[in-house]
Formats: C-alpha cells, sequence, structure tokens
C-alpha cells in the first residue's frame, strides 16, 4: 500500500463514520485512490454518475432530505467545475455538502500538463471552508489528515450550513505496484469513532428577549412562515394555533399543502392582487420565521407597506430581508423559539374570539377556497389539461408516502398560487436557493434517497431537457420518482413578460420553441410511460403509476401562451368575491 492509498482509506473511513451515507462518485484516473477506497469499505454507499452535474444535485437532494453531508468525488479539470452550479444552491439555501476534488501535483501545475487547471479556491465564496493538504506522505501526519475531515464535516454544519471543498493532488501510481518496495505503513486508529469529536454549540434564546417580544406584540398580524428545519414543523404548528394570527405558510415551508396547518390563509398570495380590497388592509405586524418567501406579492408588500412592527427569526445570522424593513432580527433554532412563545402565551390569558382583522383574512381564505373548487371542479370529466389546472389536480391526490419534489418557472408558482390545502400533508422541497432549472430530476432523485420514500417530482419540458442524462437516476432510483413533465413546448414563465407583445422577438428569443416529447427517452430507459389528454385522464395515469411502484414519466401537452388567459380568468373570478370587512 502507497501514500495516495494510505490516505484513501483514512478519508473514506473517516467520513462513515461520521455516518456519511452517500457517496457520488463521477469516474476518473487522478481519483482512483477515493474511489477504491470506497469500493472496499463496506458501510460506504455509493453511486456512480457519468455527469459531474447530476452528481452533484444528486447529492444535494439527499443531503436537503437526510440533513447529512453527501460527498461528491471526481477527477480533476473541468469535472470539478460542473459541480459549481449545485455547489450555489447548497451555498445559498444551507445544505451541508462535501466536495472531494483530485487533483494534478504541484509540479504539473502551470506546466501545460494535461487535465490540470487551478483548482485552488474553484468555487469562490460559495464553499464555507477551502483546504488543500497537499500530496500524500509523511509530512502531513496522519492525525492531521483526521482532523482536517472531523473539521470539514464539522464546517458543513456549523456555523453555517453549506458546502466545504477538499482538494487533493495525487502523483503517479496512484495505488501500488505488484513489484513496489516502496510500500508504507500508516498509524491505525481502531474503534467507530472519529478521530475529533465536536460538541454542538446550541444557542439559547434568553427568556426575557421572548417576554419582550410578546409584550410589545400587537393583538393582530401575521405569521409568514418560509423554508424551515423540518424538525421544527410540529412547534411552528403549536406556535400557530397559540398564537391565533393568520399563517402565511410558503410553498417551501412544508406547511402549504395539506390540512395540518392552524390558521393558514392558503391563498394569500391571491389574496394580495393588488386590486383586491383584501391587499389594503392594514397588517399590524409580520412575524418572518426561516428563509424568505416565494411569493412576489407579499414580498412587495413589505417594501412597499411595511407593518409597524417587522420581526425575522431566523436559525443562523445571515440578511436574508431584501426589502430591509425588518428593524428586529431574533437569532435562535426555530424549534425552541416556538416552544418558548408557545410556553410564555400558555401562561397568559388566551382571547376568547380571534381578533377581528385575523377573522377578516380567515373568511376571505374560505371564500377563495371555495371559489377555487368552483374554478378547478376534482370531478370535471374529460377537462382540456392547463398548466395550472394540472397543477391543483396533482395536489389534490399525492398520496401521503410520497414526497414531492416542485421544479422551478412555472410549477412553483403555480402550487404556490392554486395548490390545495385539502391534499395529503407531505414533505415537499424545492431548489429555490438560486431558483436554477438545471439539475432538477437529479436532485429529486437525490431527495428521495434521502428521505427513503417515493417521490413526485413536477417540472417543465426545458428542464427536462437540460437533465436529460439524469433520466437514468430515474430509471435506476430505489424508490419510485414519478416525473410528471409539464410539456408546453417552450418556456412557459415567459409568456408572463411584457416583451410578449412583440411576437417576432418573443417566439425565436424568449419562448425557446421546440416540439420535442420525451416517450422516446422514456423507451430508452425502460420507464413506464404515459400520455394523459385530460385532467381526468391523468388522475387515473398518475394513480396506476403509484400502483405500480416503478418510476415513471407522465407527460402533459399544454400550451404556454394559455397561461396568462388562465390566471386572468382566475383574477376575474377572484374580483367577484367580496372581501371587504362586514
Amino acid at each position: 500500500m502507497n501514500w495516495n492509498e494510505c490516505w484513501g482509506e483514512l478519508i473514506i473511513e473517516e467520513l462513515v463514520r461520521h455516518n456519511t451515507e452517500c457517496f457520488c462518485i463521477s469516474p476518473g484516473s487522478r481519483s482512483t485512490p477515493l474511489t477504491v477506497a470506497v469500493a472496499n469499505n463496506p458501510r460506504a454507499k455509493s453511486l456512480v454518475f457519468y455527469d459531474e452535474r447530476a452528481a452533484a444535485y444528486y447529492a444535494l437532494g439527499h443531503a436537503r432530505a437526510s440533513g447529512l453531508p453527501a460527498v461528491l468525488i471526481c477527477t480533476s479539470g473541468t469535472a470539478a467545475a460542473n459541480y459549481l452550479p449545485a455547489v450555489i444552491e447548497a451555498s445559498v439555501e444551507q445544505i451541508p455538502l462535501l466536495v472531494l476534488t483530485a487533483d494534478r501535483p504541484p509540479e504539473l501545475r502551470d506546466s501545460g500538463a494535461n487535465q490540470a487547471i487551478n483548482q485552488t479556491f474553484l468555487f469562490g465564496t460559495h464553499v464555507r471552508w477551502f483546504f488543500d493538504p497537499g500530496c500524500p506522505g509523511p509530512e502531513f501526519k496522519t492525525e492531521a489528515l483526521l482532523s482536517t475531515i472531523d473539521h470539514a464535516i464539522s464546517k458543513t454544519h456549523r456555523p453555517l450550513s453549506g458546502p466545504v471543498h477538499l482538494n487533493l493532488p495525487f502523483r503517479e501510481p496512484f495505488l501500488e505496484n505488484a513489484e513496489s518496495k516502496n510500500s508504507v505503513e500508516i498509524k491505525q486508529f481502531t474503534g467507530k469513532k472519529a478521530y475529533v469529536r465536536n460538541v454542538v454549540f446550541r444557542k439559547v434564546l434568553p427568556n426575557e428577549v421572548v417576554k419582550n417580544l410578546l409584550k410589545n406584540r400587537p393583538e393582530s398580524g401575521i405569521l409568514s412562515i418560509g423554508r424551515v428545519p423540518a424538525a421544527s414543523l410540529n412547534s411552528l404548528r403549536k406556535l400557530a394555533d397559540e398564537l391565533a394570527w393568520p399563517v402565511f405558510a410558503d410553498v417551501t415551508s412544508g406547511l402549504r399543502l395539506g390540512d395540518n396547518c392552524p390558521n393558514r390563509i392558503t391563498y394569500y398570495d391571491q389574496l394580495l392582487l393588488e386590486d383586491l380590497e383584501s391587499a389594503k388592509w392594514e397588517i399590524d405586524a409580520v412575524w418572518h420565521i426561516g428563509f424568505p418567501p416565494t411569493s412576489k406579492r407579499w414580498l412587495m408588500r413589505w417594501e412597499n407597506k411595511p407593518a409597524a412592527q417587522m420581526v425575522w427569526i431566523s436559525d443562523n445570522s445571515e440578511r436574508q430581508d431584501q426589502s430591509h424593513n425588518f428593524r428586529w432580527k431574533i437569532e435562535a433554532e426555530i424549534a425552541e423559539f416556538c416552544d418558548q412563545i408557545v410556553t410564555e402565551l400558555q401562561l397568559g390569558k388566551k382571547p376568547k374570539i380571534v381578533h377581528a382583522k385575523s377573522q377578516k383574512w380567515l373568511q376571505a381564505s374560505a371564500k377563495v377556497e371555495s371559489m377555487m373548487e368552483q374554478h378547478f371542479p376534482a370531478k370535471a370529466e374529460k377537462k382540456e389539461i392547463d398548466d395550472f389546472g394540472l397543477t391543483r389536480r396533482l395536489t389534490e391526490i399525492i398520496p401521503k408516502s410520497h414526497g414531492f419534489f416542485i421544479g422551478n418557472s412555472i410549477p412553483v408558482r403555480a402550487v404556490d398560487m392554486v395548490g390545495t390545502g385539502k391534499g395529503a400533508d407531505i414533505q415537499t422541497a424545492l431548489n429555490r436557493g438560486a431558483s436554477g432549472i438545471d439539475g432538477l430530476i437529479a436532485s429529486a432523485c437525490g431527495y428521495s434517497s434521502g428521505l427513503r420514500r417515493p417521490v413526485t417530482l413536477l417540472i417543465g419540458d426545458l428542464s427536462a431537457l437540460h437533465d436529460l442524462n439524469s433520466f437514468k437516476l430515474l430509471a435506476n432510483s430505489s424508490e419510485p420518482v414519478l416525473l410528471v413533465l409539464l410539456n408546453n413546448h417552450g418556456g412557459g414563465i415567459f409568456s408572463f413578460l411584457p416583451v410578449v407583445r412583440q411576437p417576432d422577438i418573443f417566439e425565436p428569443f424568449f419562448g425557446t420553441p421546440h416540439s420535442y416529447d420525451f416517450q422516446s427517452v422514456a423507451e430508452m430507459f425502460g420507464l413506464n410511460y404515459f400520455r394523459p389528454d385530460s385532467i381526468s385522464g391523468f388522475e387515473a395515469d398518475f394513480k396506476k403509476a403509484v400502483r405500480e411502484n416503478k418510476s415513471a414519466v407522465i407527460e402533459i401537452f399544454s400550451e404556454r401562451d394559455k397561461n396568462p388567459l388562465q390566471l386572468e380568468s382566475l383574477r376575474q373570478k377572484l374580483m367577484k368575491c367580496a372581501f371587504e370587512s362586514s
């Protein structure tokens, strides 16, 4: 065994001692010591990817679901550069990720050597920590190598979760030759515990802060919830119930779908339409918890008409307020914050009746719910398919046993605007940090792996074209991933841009027109394929795919130029509802 092999074994063994359960490997020569070490370690669970970009998004999805850093391993050169989009998403979304890039040794850099690029700080400010220990050898002690791995894992979690990059140069030969006499022996560390055990620092919110917040709160306000840790959802539900304020739950929160969130204003985005009376209602306070919301109307309300009290509660110190109107920032573990607030509220007097302003929001929400049910009737037979009607029906029929991964552009907006609040209570995820349309199939497959349950994925045709190679991941997924594919033959989201009024420019430069379908792609990878031509047909095909318990593609054809008309029709019906206070 040479130094390369020793380091490979030490690195991978130390990672599995941290319960790292997902190694995403892209084939390459320079990374041989790491790949062989993964292959030889019985506790290292690995997948091999043709494409580094897909590998990185898969790792992102797995880490998002499991909360544990997935590990990426690749060779030198542009292989490592293909990780960048997913690394950016992990950085913005604060998802733990560990990137191990093999590299040429120093003497081959800046020398014209093949596949040698400058990999130092390759990912710039998007990683929490970068380190290059140099080539394997006796100069860098075993203890130093192990503590480096332990520190890297720690940095993926704290003080701010995100990606970490270790650059590892290897000299040839990567493995010991049979005739070599230069075999080395290295100090072994037995046991199953990591070399360095980092004790987690817990931020405890002083009780006087909680009492001060409650003392200064108005009688009514809005509890706004963005993306939060899944472990905090039950505490948030208790807070929503005790506080008794209307709840604006973002599509990323895990509380927007299903019927398990007290006082939720399911269609708050619709109630903020500028022509509606409800958009003008006074809001005395906004308590926002977690990451920023998706709704542009809600964000604009913060900027243009902020409440008298604006409080942002987050589990990190990052600045995420683009309105710059939140004057009170509280940093705390979200579940603990909710539990402390609930305890104090229960000690005080609870109002016997719901405040008039809160009641007004709840009544308006009920009216919109009724209007939505009329606009998107569940029993409609052979109803023509459109992107919003299809999305509405999907949120009504996804089984509780599934996770739900939502694509960007039209899908996320459609779920946020018209998704039902009466379907199953399901775990939901999006790549919403940088909002790219790349790597979404890979992310959903990784999310399914991390959840250890089936996942329904809703994306558009351009997203699917962007990630064609990941259809292989669908076929090989250990849990079924049902790809619901909205094919409107172009970029549907662009139909909402003002430039649509210039068709000679819009169609070739923004519409992204194409004539492709995905049946042959599904057949190539042995995937079940469905092509419903109505909402009722979609429901039948989706339920059949669920029963068959195998990854499948359900392709729905729609007309993207009708999307603005669909939303205008919805707006007109909303205008007929009377939301004025009684």
